[in-house]
């Protein structure tokens, strides 16, 4: 049974409980009114009957995330998704060293946030967020802390993002770099083959290199991801970005047409110099080596600037793909499917400027509509 008291500070209460058969008590203070020292006890009183250590808040925070990450999440991920939450762990030990988890508020998480603001963007911020906020919830789910101190934080980096115009080109620009990259087609130009793929299927630069022959269809006319390459750790296979980016799309004939020509040299490559392609890649060097994001960047913006169009990378590539489909009236969530997205809200997010531009047209469609009905004869 819990005790309330009225101090000189405000309220407090103590509550009585029993552990390892010896009788304990746990008192807090500095509560604004009866009824607040009221609830808190009877929320600690709640955590006891549920077995719950009420001193398991008094562990530090930056060693809770720690310990969070190293047992629930290291080997769980891809590297780079490791890499990400290791991020956020450092931040934490950064700007929480020394503050127990019990004692995190809104408005230190807040500051918190604000201060890392002023260096990233705003989808870096929520990224960090997102991580610090999972550890913290499952602190409560384990009964260590009752509130969650990220609720309703409000982010905003103050660092800006790349325009998004700077990331495609429209059809007509890329219709002006596909001409100019089919000009030079030489299988010792790689980089022109992994554009035109890149342009064709939307898919991510890692994707590609990590693409293998058994699983290009030339008879259903499909490829199937469900790898990529990883150029940061291993230099080998490994996992795609999401479960959900394991796919299967279809491809035209053309771009069929240009992987048929690259493997045929392959194959007489392998059989005049003797060169293996061990992993059985589909777009490798001649000397049956995987090149870099920075080769194929190099290639591309070089490309751009002959033909007159704004450079971007490969990267571009994959919005460009995307931005094709949508103004060419293709389903959303087709186009989402596509591109590996986990879901229709990611493709709504990082098209919206587009869908906008898209919704603009279709408002005027509407007016040449009702103007053809009103003059209907």
């Amino acid at each position: 049974m819990a005790s309330i008291q009225k101090m000189k500070n405000g309220w407090r209460y103590r509550v009585s409980y029993k552990e390892n058969g010896q009788y304990k008590t746990k008192t807090k203070g500095g509560f604004r009114t009866k009824k607040e020292a009221e609830l808190a006890a009877a929320e600690l009183e709640k955590q006891l009957h549920k077995g719950y250590d009420i001193n398991a808040g008094d562990q530090l925070f930056s060693e809770y995330m720690r310990n969070w990450y190293e047992v629930y999440k290291k080997g769980k991920y891809s590297l780079a998704h490791e890499r990400n939450i290791e991020l956020s762990v450092r931040l934490v030990e950064e700007h929480f060293a020394g503050v127990k988890l019990k004692d995190i508020t809104r408005d230190m998480y807040q500051k918190f946030i604000n201060e890392i603001s002023k260096n990233h963007t705003t989808a870096t911020v929520q990224k960090r967020h997102t991580y610090i906020k999972s550890c913290l919830r499952d602190a409560i789910e384990d009964g260590i802390i009752t509130r969650d101190p990220t609720y309703k934080v409000i982010i905003k980096g103050e660092l800006e993002t790349k325009s998004e115009e700077l990331k495609y080109l429209n059809f007509d620009e890329v219709k002006k770099l596909v001409v100019e990259v089919k000009k030079d087609m030489k299988p010792k130009y790689i980089s022109r083959y992994i554009i035109l793929f890149a342009i064709a299927t939307g898919a991510r630069f890692s994707e590609i290199m990590g693409l293998t022959w058994d699983c290009v269809d030339f008879k259903n006319k499909t490829i199937t991801i469900n790898k990529t390459w990883d150029f940061k750790d291993k230099h080998d296979f490994s996992d795609t970005k999401t479960f959900d980016s394991k796919r299967t799309i279809t491809i035209d004939d053309e771009t069929l047409n240009m992987l048929k020509e690259l493997r045929k040299h392959q194959n007489e490559l392998a059989m005049k110099t003797g060169l293996r392609n061990s992993k059985n890649l589909v777009f490798v060097n001649t000397k049956m080596g995987v090149i870099t994001n920075n080769a194929v960047n190099k290639t591309l913006q070089a490309l751009c600037k002959k033909v007159g169009v704004k450079p971007i990378t490969c990267h571009g590539l994959r919005h460009t793909h995307a931005s094709m489909l949508l103004y060419k009236g293709i389903n959303i969530k087709y186009v989402s499917r596509r591109l590996g997205h986990k879901d229709i809200v990611t493709t709504l997010q990082t098209y919206s400027h587009i869908l906008d531009e898209m919704e603009q047209k279709e408002s005027r469609q509407v007016d040449l509509t009702m103007t053809e009905l009103y003059n209907a004869k």
